[in-house]
């Protein structure tokens, strides 16, 4: 009959419904016998216990008219005497409904009765000589009907009692019958549940024994073995799942036969690939560990590949520096691959680094660009994006061999300049001071022509030679040297004022933090020199240049700032002006003997200081130059004499 897995499923539930059903009938069964017994006691007490109280009420109201109306209040007293017998035989008359005959209360209630009787016949007899005759009424009232009415309230008293002690006994019996049904109900629903639990686990285990084969088979499918079968019984469709996993599992040993050479061969091309290429490629895991490098890579890093594979960075480059000039390296390139550059700062910091490295007795040079591998989670927004990441160490050293050698032309033949040049400027002072003859004026005007141009060049020369000892790779940065950055700041200020008042700028100084730090004054200096010159070139007559500085003590990091009012830089310059040998021109601005390397030199000695240089700017509105050095402060300890 239950052939099916829906089938036999559908037959679990059905017991535990039918079991359900069983249970809750009992227990509403139950709760009905518990209110037929103990409804109708609970009414009849409350209909007695409600008479009995009215027709107390009645004898108490009663009484009370006729002491009115032997103190002479026979108009309010009167139709209360004539009125309340009647409420209290009414009264009377529902407490004999609510009685069980042979009961207490009977006996009690004909008792009542037969007292209210003479009580009533003797009350019309009172009413009479209350209003006739004042003085027989009220001895009547004291021998006879004071004593009645004194009865009759004892009796109702007593009927009380004995309506409370019913509803006593009623609360006994319901507390009786609830126990009894909750532990019929009880023992229904235990039966109900072992019930239950053996004829769901006889389902269960007919059922899941299937599932377990082909879960055992399954793990052996997952462990290589493609030859396994799951047996099939019955025709449920945990059947055909089974007679399925058959068909794929030799699915599976017709592909592995199929596919397995040609796996190989991919294989194989994909190490050609990557022993084709010349330069260093090596390939990490998520984790950081080295799975892959090629014949290039191991010559960079000196070992075979069966030595290194597995190993995370760390341990794969043995020099301390060149490991940390690489991790450093890598942590650039990652983040450019984070966070794509928008600006031109940011453009300049997430530049492909570049490592020198000793390979084979021999300094090269190399540009590290990494790319990450995404696995098939990243495509469907999974929480590991990352499978892998490759790094290429792409060899640059012929390009910096040839940019070195231009350095040293243009050093060598700044240097050679320099004399010719210097004799030529001497030659022009003498003619200027008529040292030997006399000159008229259009003389005397080329002559100063000249000493300008010479003084621009010589000024280019001075440009040329400093950035190519900034880019020579045997200067570093004097760190030994200490620099009062205020005192330096003011030198330079003092030195270009003229100059700016010339021009008609104002040359101002905002919030300037004083110190001495771990910083040459040449760089300094020059640095704050080539931004004020260039602030003086593009901005207008009546502009105004500001020059600041602070210190950050939590990133120990100098900033030097300056913000002029000039003409700005469109956002497509912003990327070129740090550029060697870059001018950009403006029809508004001629800057005659300039050949654009002072930004250059300024990049070049932030950099020789871990730092950087930040622009922003708009076109007519100006620019703010912020050149960031990484130092240490110099703290002088004062001496006790």
């Amino acid at each position: 009959m239950f052939t099916t897995l829906r089938a036999k499923v559908f037959a679990g539930f059905l017991l535990i419904l039918l079991l359900l059903a069983g249970l809750g009938g009992y227990a509403i069964y139950s709760l009905a016998s518990l209110a037929d017994a103990t409804s109708g006691a609970l009414e009849r007490n409350a209909v007695q216990s409600l008479a009995n109280a009215s027709m107390y009420e009645s004898l108490v109201r009663i009484d009370e008219a006729q002491l009115r109306m032997l103190s002479g209040d026979t108009v309010d007293a009167g139709p209360v005497l004539v009125e309340e017998p009647a409420h209290f035989y009414f009264a009377l008359q529902n407490a004999w409904h609510a009685s069980v005959p042979q009961d207490s209360s009977s006996t009690l209630l004909n008792d009542i009765e037969n007292r209210w009787d003479d009580y009533h016949s003797h009350l019309d007899f009172f009413y009479g000589l209350a209003l006739h005759r004042p003085l027989t009424a009220r001895k009547f009232y004291e021998d006879t009907l004071e004593h009645e009415i004194d009865t009759l309230r004892a009796r109702n008293l007593a009927l009380q009692e004995v309506n409370f002690n019913a509803f006593q006994n009623a609360k006994r019996l319901a507390k009786t019958r609830a126990k009894d049904s909750a532990v019929g109900v009880m023992l229904v629903a235990g039966f109900a549940l072992v019930l239950g639990f053996m004829g769901s686990y006889v389902i269960a285990r007919r059922t899941i024994r299937p599932l377990r084969e082909l879960t055992d088979s399954v793990k052996e499918l997952r462990a290589g073995h493609l030859g396994t079968h799951i047996p099939i019984h019955g025709a449920d469709e945990i059947a055909d799942l089974g007679f399925e996993f058959n068909r794929l599992s030799e699915r599976l040993q017709e592909f592995e036969a199929m596919n397995v050479s040609e796996i190989v061969r991919e294989k194989q091309k994909s190490e050609a690939i990557i022993e084709s290429i010349d330069d260093p490629l090596l390939l990490f895991d998520s984790g950081g560990h080295l799975l892959l490098l090629n014949k290039a890579a191991e010559e960079l890093t000196g070992t075979l590949h069966t030595n290194v594979l597995g190993l995370p960075l760390g341990q794969i480059f043995r020099d301390p520096k060149v490991k940390r000039d690489i991790e450093r390296a890598l942590e650039q390139a990652a983040r450019s691959i984070r966070t794509p550059a928008n600006t031109i700062e940011e453009m300049m910091a997430t530049a492909p680094p570049i490592v020198s490295i000793v390979v084979q007795g021999r300094m090269r040079h190399y540009r590290i660009r990494v790319a990450r591998i995404l696995s098939a989670e990243a495509r469907t927004g999974g929480k590991e994006p990352v499978a892998g990441v490759l790094v290429l160490f792409t060899d640059i050293t012929h390009f910096k061999e040839l940019d070195q050698m231009k350095s040293d032309f243009i050093a060598k033949v700044s240097h050679e300049f320099r004399t010719p040049l210097t004799s030529m400027t001497m030659s022009l002072d003498i003619l200027g001071d008529e040292l030997v003859g006399s000159l008229n004026r259009d003389q005397h005007d080329v002559i100063e022509t000249s000493k300008s141009d010479a003084r621009r060049l010589s000024k280019l020369i001075r440009d040329l030679l400093t950035l190519s000892r900034l880019e020579s790779t045997s200067e570093t940065k004097g760190v030994e040297e200490e620099t009062d950055v205020s005192a330096a700041v003011q030198d330079v200020i003092r030195s270009m004022r003229p100059m700016y008042q010339e021009r008609g700028l104002a040359l101002e100084i905002e919030a300037m933090d004083e110190g001495h730090y771990t910083i040459s004054q040449e760089h300094f200096t020059s640095v704050l020199s080539n931004l004020l010159s260039n602030a003086l070139k593009y901005t207008p007559r009546g502009g105004t240049v500001t020059v600041g500085m602070e210190w950050n003590e939590h990133r120990r990091e100098l900033s030097v700032r300056v913000r002029d009012t000039g003409i700005g830089i469109a956002p497509q310059d912003q990327e070129r002006i740090f550029e060697k040998f870059v001018q950009i021109k403006h029809r508004d601005s001629a800057t005659p003997g300039s050949v654009g390397l002072g930004l250059a030199i300024v990049r070049e000695i932030a950099a020789r200081y871990n730092g950087r240089v930040e622009l922003q700017s708009e076109v007519g509105t100006g620019s703010t130059f912020t050149v960031r050095f990484h130092l240490e402060p110099v703290t002088h300890k004062e001496t006790v004499g």
